[in-house]
């Protein structure tokens, strides 16, 4: 058994209050991290002598720890930090106090919607780790958390593995993880490969929809439940529940078929199998929402593995500096102080009627006005109308471009972290970079309740019809994009040239440094949109100006890993000659890298310049492995402009069309550990 810590007791930067949850290979406990005063949940691992002194497992420990910490999806539990502190490991990760699914399902199978629900959002995470070369090893109930509005997220990531790099860690045997949800390979102690996690998820879904594991036994030896997954067929679900689908019953068959290559070969494959037999038109890459929350003030078990919600934080309220065009004004006090009145005016009246203020009241949109991201931050009566005009089922809808990338999955989770600390539902519907598919999303945000808009248009031309309807339906519109129609909506805009000057004039620097000169210049594209063409023109223009005597021997599209690995290995095959990389941003960059390496390239010999600083791209920095300079997005600004600016338009208030973030530093090897 885990040694307790007592209250008090201090890790690293983190300060114990209490245990809040305990399993086989580690204790929880609800912690303070006071350099930021936030509370997190921190996972302690306690070490005996001989571990705690060993290289290698510090190594694999430092190594997986990093792995799970870098993995960036709206479903999977942020890593805050990690590390070893005498005997003890530690992962410290946000706080939820939502319970989790088995705590759900000690009173029985929740609704078999929400139950479909639940498993797509985790599963959600799970292909997203999947295509991150990452297999969870020990995924059950209780490692399915939720937050206070019932959302899903998967924990754990890596554990099971780094523990059995150490009998004595185990305690229980040279087993690690549950093995009532473990595929017959893993418990055989065969290598793994994601169908494994397949099975897991078929026994979960079992669990979910019909209140019990497909095997169950009291033996405390675990031997019996052994035997089943390995030897037996499960008893079919629609045994213990015949009003169950026969549909739902062969894509929970099929999950747990005992050779991998009779099951799902991909989660998303599962996902989509699952929906369709609930005879919901659901794309293996959207994301649906939990339309039931958790109740308020839900008692929390001693088991439960993570326990409590990160509190209110304050909104950065940061004097921003855009570069406004001359043709442009900005008279704010006036309109937002009419705004506020009006805000006022609203609740007044809906007390007076003792009705909740369900209507929408239309925003004024300043057409050609530009102001800071500051000037967004809504006012507490605004806040208090915004949440009468969602009301009980209405939300805001995230038409995201892609979950695919650590940018746009933080910061879909930054914006339903600032919205649910607001009291208002979040949903997010992920484009997967399908232009087309984003049409589909947007219709459906609307039919499932969505009140309010953030969109990242692909393809602003194909969404014109679909987004006129929602503005002409009185639907508050936020686009993180400039440069485009408004449809009366809100643009939130970070200067994409100057980012791309930004990276292309650390590409020139690199070129003269590491070329004498002269490159020659592979830009990685997205001409489909048009913000985007302006970034590209930037990195052109700034390595040029840095260093002149380069040339651009050709523009290949980027934007996501397979985008970019494609292009690279498609340019290297052709035998195209170059020796610098521009990437409009970092996920059309680890593509290139992918293919770089591959190729058995030297990354003295190439070297890459890119825009939005993820935590990966500070790793290859840090090593110099091809990518050595990447221009930082103030992502979480965008994030909460984006939530703070819906909130005024739903509050009715007045609003300029465009809200500026500029770019942070050039993130390069000389400040790599110095910048946030």
């Amino acid at each position: 058994m885990q040694q307790e810590l007592v209250t008090g007791s201090q890790i690293a930067g983190f300060k114990v209050e209490e245990r809040i949850g305990r399993g086989g290979m580690a204790t929880v406990y609800r912690a303070l991290q006071p350099s930021v005063n936030r509370a997190v949940a921190l996972k302690v691992i306690r070490l005996d002598g001989v571990s705690a002194e060993d290289d290698e497992f510090r190594r694999r420990f430092a190594q997986e720890a990093n792995l799970i910490a870098s993995l960036e999806h709206i479903h999977i539990l942020p890593v805050i930090d990690y590390g070893i502190d005498g005997d003890f490991a530690y992962i410290a990760m946000r706080l939820l106090r939502g319970g989790t699914l088995a705590d759900l399902l000690r009173s029985g199978p929740p609704e078999r919607e929400r139950g479909a629900d639940i498993f797509t959002q985790a599963a959600r995470g799970l292909a997203y780790a999947h295509r991150h070369n990452v297999i969870h090893r020990d995924l059950k109930p209780s490692n399915i958390l939720f937050d206070d509005t019932g959302n899903a997220y998967l924990t754990d990531f890596g554990l099971a593995k780094l523990m059995e790099s150490s009998v004595e860690l185990t305690r229980d045997g040279h087993i690690v993880g549950t093995p009532a949800y473990m595929s017959p390979e893993q418990l055989r102690g065969e290598s793994l490969d994601p169908r494994s996690d397949i099975y897991s998820m078929g026994v979960i879904l079992y669990h979910t929809m019909v209140g019990r594991a497909p095997f169950e036994s009291s033996d405390t030896n675990m031997a019996a439940i052994i035997y089943d997954h390995l030897e037996k067929a499960p008893v079919p679900p629609r045994q213990f529940d015949p009003a169950l689908p026969a549909a739902i019953e062969e894509v929970i068959l099929k999950a747990l078929q005992k050779r991998p290559a009779d099951r799902y070969q991909s989660t998303d494959e599962m996902i989509q199998a699952l929906n369709t037999a609930l005879g919901r038109q659901v794309h293996s890459s959207s994301n649906p929402a939990i339309p039931v929350s958790t109740p308020a003030g839900r008692p929390v078990s001693e088991t439960t593995e993570v326990a409590a919600e990160t509190p209110p934080t304050a909104i950065a309220r940061r004097a921003n500096e855009p570069r406004q065009p001359a043709h442009r004004t900005i008279l704010w006090a006036g309109l937002a102080a009419a705004g506020l009145v009006l805000a006022l005016l609203l609740i007044g009246l809906a007390v007076l009627s003792n009705q909740p203020a369900v209507v929408i009241s239309r925003p004024t949109i300043v057409p050609e006005s530009v102001g800071e991201t500051e000037i967004a931050i809504p006012a507490p009566a605004e806040i208090s109308q915004a949440v009468r005009a969602v009301g009980d089922r209405g939300f805001i809808a995230n038409i995201a471009c892609t979950q695919d990338s650590e940018y746009h999955a933080t910061q879909a989770r930054e914006m339903r972290d600032l919205a649910l600390q607001y009291g208002l539902d979040f949903r997010v519907y992920d484009s997967a970079q399908d232009p087309y598919r984003q049409i589909t999303l947007v219709e459906r945000a609307r039919t499932d309740g969505a009140v309010a808009l953030i969109v990242c248009p692909l393809d602003i031309t194909l969404l014109h019809g679909a987004l006129t309807s929602a503005q002409q339906a009185g639907i508050p519109i936020v686009f993180l994009a400039a440069h485009i129609p408004s449809f009366g909506g809100v643009l939130i805009s970070g200067d994409d040239y100057e980012m791309g000057v930004q990276a292309g004039q650390a590409g020139g620097e690199l070129i003269n440094e590491m070329f004498a000169g002269q490159g020659r210049i592979l830009i990685l594209d997205y001409p489909d949109m048009e913000i985007i063409v302006d970034r590209v023109n930037g990195l052109r223009d700034g390595a040029l100006e840095v260093a002149p005597d380069s040339v651009v021997v050709g523009n290949r599209l980027g934007g996501t890993r397979p985008l970019g690995y494609a292009s690279v290995k498609a340019a290297l095959e052709e035998g195209l000659d170059f020796n610098t990389i521009l990437s409009l941003n970092d996920a059309g960059s680890f593509g290139a890298i992918q293919a770089l390496e591959e190729a058995g390239i030297d990354p003295d010999d190439i070297v890459i310049s890119s825009v939005d600083a993820e935590a990966l791209a500070r790793e290859y920095i840090r090593q110099g492995h091809f990518l050595r300079a990447s221009v930082s997005v103030d992502r979480e600004s965008v994030a909460q402009a984006a939530v703070n600016a819906t909130i005024r338009l739903l509050a009715g208030s007045a609003m300029p069309e465009t809200l500026i973030v500029p770019p942070g530093p050039v993130i390069t090897a000389t400040n790599v550990d110095d910048v946030d």
